[in-house]
């Protein structure tokens, strides 16, 4: 009886061990435990190329953890295991040629590509070429996970697994958190970002296991808590587990500080009473729901009622008027560029041109313009702004195709989850700017692998529908 060669398992056995030593000897305990841990997942990507994309999807969030992971590599984790899954994909093509072709003529696939000619263009005609190049080159290594997922996912489970993922991160990152806050330090975040932020009444921010912004990465956390929570609303399937990641999700969403979550979350939180509202678990569900916020106000700080405040007008934060501001020269600069816009990153060296000096809130360092869809019309004209609204829609349009014409109850569960969790996502991009986001790009790329293995499962010929 003959079978595969030992040699392999034995060699990676090896490198392992030696990767182990060699960090446990120059004093990084975290790095000998989790690097041959990620010299097994590199192998394991190389052989099934959707292993590489979980990882993807969590590190899209947990950057913080994987930096800590690659610390004393001189490339990014995610980096390694973008190229790792493009190398999978070669690989296995030839087993996966008819998924190939599914995901080619996927309609988010196609947008994304289109837009891509956009911001090509975009960058030819820009106001600061080098800037553009800069921002541009960006935003396409992002846009890159799009087609990364298209081709990886390929079956219910590897779709399930993928959203999922989405709701463990938001958990994980969660907790780390709300530890973060109880314990008045910074765990995991390294970056400037992520670690100098605070109210206007002087309370340290925390972005969980993020290395974004703390808004930012409330956004993200929000996405994943609404996945799950609507999700343990949806299917009985590991209910309670998803209503644990919401919980954590939830609290950590307040401790987080971040406004336009907290606001959008409320807008959230009433479109789902109106759909189970008739529901005759609701009343119950609406019970601990409430026992639930009340158990959290010990752990709320009484600066986040006061920093909820200032939507209202109330408190000192000049922030807010700093966000009309950008969106006031960001509505000039599309009046004199309305078809290519100004380029990739330009908004962020026009925002101190002299001619702007009197308006409020105006700072003497670039920034990025606070809402998404505005930057993107900016930044690429009202061409890439329609090409790129296309891509969000089809997103909706296609998760609600599955959500209607479901080949199981578990797709029609993970379809309606997706819907909540991108209208939430895509609703605190009017505060932000993240079009620079890995998910602004990797929400749509998950609803059109979910509509592509629905349509597979049920037999459909037509993926275009």
């Amino acid at each position: 009886m003959t079978g595969a060669s030992p040699l392999g398992p034995v060699a990676l056995g090896l490198l392992a061990a030696l990767v182990t030593l060699l960090s446990a000897m120059a004093g990084e305990p975290l790095v000998a435990v989790a690097l041959p841990v990620a010299i097994a997942l590199a192998a394991a990507v190389v052989i099934r190329p959707e292993a590489g994309m979980m990882v993807l999807i969590l590190m899209s969030y947990l950057d913080g953890l994987s930096d800590m992971i690659f610390r004393a590599s001189p490339v990014s984790g995610f980096k390694i295991f973008t190229a790792l899954t493009f190398l999978s994909i070669i690989l296995n093509a030839h087993r996966m040629q008819g998924h190939l072709r599914d995901a080619v003529r996927s309609p988010i696939a196609q947008l994304t590509l289109v837009f891509l000619m956009v911001w090509s263009l975009a960058i030819l005609f820009a106001d600061s070429r080098s800037v553009a190049i800069d921002w541009g080159g960006r935003l396409f290594t992002i846009a890159l996970l799009v087609f990364l997922v298209l081709m990886t996912l390929r079956t219910e489970r590897q779709i399930t697994w993928a959203i999922w993922a989405l709701a463990l991160a938001s958990a994980v990152s969660g907790l780390v958190l709300i530890l973060d806050v109880m314990l008045n330090t910074t765990l995991v975040s390294t970056t400037e970002a992520a670690t100098t932020a605070r109210t206007s009444g002087g309370f340290d921010r925390s972005s969980g296991a993020s290395q974004a912004n703390p808004t930012t990465a409330a956004t993200m956390l929000l996405t994943g808590t609404i996945i799950a929570l609507v999700h343990a609303l949806e299917s009985p399937r590991h209910r309670k587990w998803f209503m644990l990641a919401a919980g954590i999700g939830t609290l950590a969403v307040i401790l987080s500080f971040a406004r336009s979550a907290a606001l959008v979350y409320g807008i959230v939180g009433c479109a789902l009473a109106v759909r189970h509202g008739r529901s005759r678990y609701f009343g119950p569900a609406f019970v601990l729901a409430v026992i639930g916020f009340v158990a959290m106000l010990p752990f709320i700080p009484d600066q986040y009622w006061a920093r909820l405040g200032t939507m209202f007008g109330g408190g000192g934060d000049w922030t807010l008027g700093r966000r009309l501001t950008y969106n006031v020269i960001g509505m000039e600069l599309l009046w004199q560029n309305p078809i290519l816009g100004i380029g990739p990153g330009n908004f962020f060296e026009d925002f101190t041109d002299p001619e702007y000096r009197y308006l409020p809130g105006r700072t003497l360092s670039g920034r990025q313009l606070h809402n998404m869809y505005l930057s993107v019309a900016v930044e690429y004209g009202l061409l890439g702004f329609g090409i790129f609204a296309a891509l969000i829609l089809s997103a909706f349009r296609l998760c609600r195709a599955v959500s209607s014409a479901p080949a199981s109850l578990d797709m029609a569960a993970l379809a309606v989850a997706m819907r909540y969790g991108m209208a939430a996502y895509f609703l605190t991009c009017l505060f932000l700017p993240n079009e620079y986001n890995k998910y602004t790009w990797l929400l749509p790329a998950l609803s059109g692998a979910l509509f592509i293995v629905n349509a597979r499962v049920k037999d459909v010929p037509d993926l275009q529908a």
